[in-house]
């Protein structure tokens, strides 16, 4: 994150981080998508936005529980997408 802060609009390190970035959000809503998640897509942003704000928590915070605290986050999440997807197959 620092690295890419710093680099230059096309640089190596900019491609790098957003082809990471593209890797981690395909990840995530691959992951929606076989879990039957209606807005996979969504949820995917969801996730990822949690993912980094876990990092950045970990690394200002030095608290390992971060981990333990986006887990459950991530978890109220998915429940909630899983509630919306119910509920629009029950044509609700």
């Amino acid at each position: 994150m620092t690295a890419s802060a710093e680099a230059r609009h096309g640089s190596p390190v900019e491609c790098a981080a957003d082809r990471y970035r593209l890797w981690v959000r395909t990840m995530f809503t691959d992951l929606a998508r076989e879990a039957g998640v209606t807005d996979a897509e969504g949820l995917a942003r969801q996730l990822h936005l949690l993912y980094d704000g876990a990092g950045v928590w970990v690394h200002m915070d030095r608290d390992k529980s971060a981990a333990t605290t986006a887990r459950a986050a991530a978890a109220a999440l998915f429940d909630a997408a899983i509630s919306d997807k119910e509920l629009v197959d029950a044509g609700q």
